[in-house]
């Protein structure tokens, strides 16, 4: 993936150094193209005294710096642990892509059916939940890396059952409900004030995950 400005385009390269070197700008540049951009509604927010202030920046422009700000942003999404090498960038698939664009993940075309009525009113949590870790997190990035460390552990392990079924067995009731297990389980690391209907925990979900396994 090679940064275009308006667009990522796909190259090869001779060799692996070149090919990382242009990778990284190239999938922030997919990250920030997937999810939609903040820098207008910051700008917007912003009072004319702070306007003003932060116009004399050196990347020129109030637009430019909230950009420049957004790719900081994006770069932290990048950098997230997974199990992957760390010398490997974190994004080869579409559900990889997916994982890191939070919302598109709950909410993607037809949402509502692939949900269920049922669940729309969790899904109004976990949209919720991810408000209150964007809230939390300037004030404790190395507690969250490590929350998510830990949601990105179960996700893995959950994404190789998945993979090891049939796409029949991986779509039934009870392989989903893990799934949504799962984003029960972000709810109580980052927002446990919003209630769960049922206990959740790693364990719980290491669990169902052995037991469709068995």
């Amino acid at each position: 993936f090679v940064d275009a400005r308006k667009a990522v385009d796909v190259k090869v390269f001779a060799n692996p150094a070149e090919q990382a070197a242009a990778m990284r700008p190239g999938l922030r540049r997919l990250l920030r193209l997937t999810a939609p951009s903040p820098v207008k509604a910051i700008e917007r927010g912003l009072d004319m005294r702070t306007r003003l202030a932060l116009n004399t920046n050196p990347d020129g422009t109030l637009a430019a710096l909230l950009d420049d700000c957004a790719d900081a942003a994006a770069d932290v999404l990048l950098r997230e642990p997974r199990t992957r090498g760390a010398d490997q960038p974190p994004v080869w698939t579409k559900a990889e892509l997916a994982d890191l664009v939070q919302l598109d993940r709950l909410l993607p075309n037809g949402f509502v059916a692939t949900t269920g009525v049922a669940r729309l009113p969790d899904l109004t949590r976990y949209v919720t939940a991810i408000a209150r870790r964007l809230e939390r997190l300037p004030h404790g990035l190395a507690a969250d890396r490590d929350r998510m460390s830990r949601v990105h552990a179960v996700e893995d392990a959950y994404d190789e059952l998945v993979q090891a079924l049939s796409p029949v067995r991986a779509a039934a009731d009870d392989i989903r409900d893990i799934a949504w297990q799962i984003e029960e389980l972000r709810v109580s690391l980052w927002a446990l004030q919003l209630g769960t209907p049922r206990p959740v925990s790693e364990q719980r979900i290491y669990k169902a995950i052995a037991a469709v396994r068995l």
